[in-house]
């Protein structure tokens, strides 16, 4: 071991040239990256944060990284941003009993509402600062105010209740904790009772401890593990949920989950989940309205790849990072899923809520698929041109470092898969604009004119898209391995937007699966409101609808009871939305862009010293 650890240290040593040639390491970066669509004004931005894991105690754990979720958890119409961390020192963490100091734990950030943020972790009275993942916003008691869970890996999730004013409150004993490797999350009311359940889902067969056990040489790949089923809880009222997933036949039994979405596919009024998973079968559960769920991934399509390849020689792809949405225009949603490296991000379009059709290969340009030779995490459908079609943006970044990758092979032959792919560890990211028509997928990529994001070399995890300074565009939030939290302005001019935030109204019924239909000169655009999802990220943001050259649109909400509100024409902007109430609007109309004054990308706004290494400011 000790020669091991010294041959280690002499490989670190050697110049980066030489390690490049050593370990036969790849530049993933872009050439003559031109635009400005989007711009890192992380530095300006006020956000300071580095996601932090204990690799040589944990393993496996800390290389899935951590989620960045939004929600407005003051209600003062302004978007904030949590970043899940997890623990820098295992042997410290545990001779504390389980504790760590506050700097090193998952962190909440205010937003100012001109794109500045200011760390309120202290004062929210969150403290998550165990073994994170992921995290979801919800309002789970339906009383306006948006709550928080944070899953951990083989440690209790825990269960944050917003009072009303920003502050947070921990809730034990709930029925959320779990105690299992969970990531994803997903929220919905089932049965139609109005009160909020959850679907957990649970990755691998392992914890925190099983894994500092390990030998330091033991490499174990994912594949090496057992999957754990997953749990759905069944609201009961008073912050309590109950395990219903046998009599609700939910436990996709055995899998290895990543990414949940709840989404009415069929359009029959309940919601259903879809659910992908690590080297096993997808799944898709239809609610059957009579307190059950029925896997109908076989006879819709979305189980198994139907056709294109796999990584590893098995019929199942890698599904990590998940978004749900009507990306064809057709009215109806469908499945984006990314995949491990040598896998295309698997595309399943939505035929006539009844079966998907894989769309990847004619969406994505078949073998020319950008994304095949990248591993990919957090992905998002955002409309980031406003011309009311949905985009998608996709983080990547490998699990190991290429000297981890060279390294593991040594000792385990089956850690090969590590190197799948494009050799290099932090990677480029992904933006396609979506150029489809109904019934016809079809997407650019434009990383190379997107400015920033196509410059942007990373190790993804984590992603989020909202409105983050109150312009009516969607900006970018990553929580990336090796630098952490990244902001990214969206800077493209012209179009506006329409933005919607079901709200619940005091009755104690949530708004989740209310339905919002924008009616625009000679289109329709309809949306369902859920959580959204990405990877290890729920956010509870508003329902975005980009008008094109319109600056205003007639709007309709149909209520989960099925009560249908005109909410007549509104003017682009952001609406809090209410069952029985006029709309209020949550921010005052921006600036155009053309009259906007904005902060240069290299110029840091003063009060914000410089983030150190650490992820602390001087």
């Amino acid at each position: 071991m000790r020669r091991w650890i010294l041959a280690t240290l002499a490989l670190f040593a050697v110049s980066q040239s030489g390690c490049a040639l050593i370990l036969g390491t790849e530049r993933s970066a872009r050439k003559s990256v031109s635009g400005d669509l989007y711009r890192d004004v992380t530095p300006q931005s006020g956000i300071c944060f580095r996601f932090r894991g204990d690799f040589m105690d944990g393993k496996l754990i800390p290389t899935m990284g951590g989620g960045a979720a939004l929600a407005d958890v003051d209600a003062d119409g302004v978007l904030d941003v949590f970043f899940v961390q997890q623990v820098k020192n295992a042997k410290q963490y545990r001779k504390s009993g389980g504790t760590q100091p506050l700097g090193r734990c998952s962190r909440l950030y205010r937003g100012r509402g001109d794109g500045t943020f200011e760390d309120i972790t202290e004062r929210s009275g969150i403290r998550a600062c165990g073994w994170g993942i992921g995290a979801l916003f919800a309002d789970l008691d339906s009383d306006g105010d948006v709550d928080l869970i944070v899953a951990n890996a083989g440690e209790r999730n825990s269960v944050w209740r917003n009072e009303g004013n920003g502050t947070f409150t921990k809730v034990e004993n709930t029925g959320l904790e779990s105690g299992r490797f969970a990531i994803g999350m997903a929220a919905l009311d089932a049965n139609g009772d109005g009160i909020v359940d959850i679907y957990i889902g649970h990755y691998l067969d392992t914890d925190p401890e099983r894994e500092s056990k390990l030998p330091a040489t033991a490499f174990k790949t994912p594949d090496e593990y057992s999957g754990q089923d997953n749990l759905f809880l069944l609201g009961l009222g008073g912050w309590k949920w109950r395990d219903a997933t046998a009599e609700w036949s939910a436990a996709d039994p055995g899998s290895k989950t990543i990414g949940i979405a709840a989404v009415d596919y069929d359009r029959d009024g309940r919601t259903d989940l879809y659910i992908s998973n690590d080297q096993w079968r997808n799944t898709l559960l239809h609610n059957e309205g009579t307190g059950t769920f029925r896997d109908v991934s076989e006879e819709t399509g979305t189980g198994y790849p139907q056709e294109g390849p796999t990584a590893f020689g098995k019929r199942t792809r890698s599904g990590m990072g998940l978004a749900a949405t009507d990306l064809d225009g057709d009215g109806r949603p469908d499945l984006f899923v990314t995949n491990y490296a040598n896998e295309p991000n698997t595309l399943l379009r939505n035929v006539e809520g009844q079966v998907f059709e894989q769309a990847e290969r004619p969406a994505f340009g078949g073998d020319a698929d950008p994304s095949i030779p990248l591993v990919g995490w957090g992905t998002v459908a955002v409309d980031y041109d406003n011309d009311g079609r949905d985009d998608l943006m996709v983080t990547n970044g490998q699990i190991l470092s290429r000297f981890w990758t060279v390294v593991s092979q040594w000792f385990n032959p089956v850690a090969k898969n590590f190197a799948a792919g494009e050799r290099s560890y932090a990677q480029r990211q992904l933006l396609f604009h979506n150029e489809s028509e109904p019934g016809g997928p079809k997407f650019r990529d434009v990383s190379a004119v997107a400015g920033d994001l196509g410059r942007l070399v990373t190790v993804g995890r984590g992603l989020s898209a909202g409105d983050l300074d109150g312009d009516g565009r969607l900006d970018l939030v990553l929580n990336a391995i090796d630098r952490g939290g990244i902001v990214l302005k969206n800077s493209h001019q012209g179009g506006s937007s329409l933005e919607i935030l079901p709200v619940a109204s005091g009755d104690g019924r949530t708004v989740l699966g209310t339905r919002v239909t924008v009616d625009i000169a000679e289109w329709r655009i309809e949306k369902d409101f859920f959580v959204v999802q990405s990877y290890a990220s729920g956010s509870w943001t508003p329902l975005h609808f980009g008008l094109g050259p319109s600056t205003s649109a007639r709007v309709s909400v149909m209520w989960p009871d099925g009560t249908v509100q005109d909410l007549g024409v509104l003017a682009a902007g952001r609406y809090r939305v209410m069952k029985g109430r006029a709309p209020t609007e949550a921010l005052s109309p921006s600036p155009t862009p053309s009259r906007r004054t904005e902060t240069p990308a290299n110029v840091r706004k003063p009060g914000f010293p410089p983030c150190l290494p650490g992820g602390s400011r001087g």
